[in-house]
């Protein structure tokens, strides 16, 4: 089952960044079972790229985030500015 994007943003940076490992580690594993012909499920290969992305993403929302807040707030020598 896919990973759904509203519960990967409620995840602290910490458990989105062990999730990461986990799957690039399953998909590594995935890789090799399609290499040598095991493996029964092709589109977990898909799946397993898809969630990937998706938490990367978020990933990159929270950095984004954060840099939004600090930019978005006036620095001293603006404000003594005005």
């Amino acid at each position: 089952m896919p990973l759904n994007p509203k519960e990967l943003r409620e995840k602290n940076v910490k458990e989105l960044l062990d999730q990461l490992k986990e799957l690039q580690s399953q998909m590594l594993r995935l890789r090799a079972e399609a290499r040598l012909g095991t493996l029964k499920n092709t589109a977990a290969i898909r799946n397993t790229r898809k969630d990937i992305a998706r938490i990367l993403t978020v990933l990159a929302e929270k950095k984004k985030g954060k840099t939004k807040q600090t930019a978005s707030q006036p620095s001293s020598k603006q404000e003594a500015k005005q």
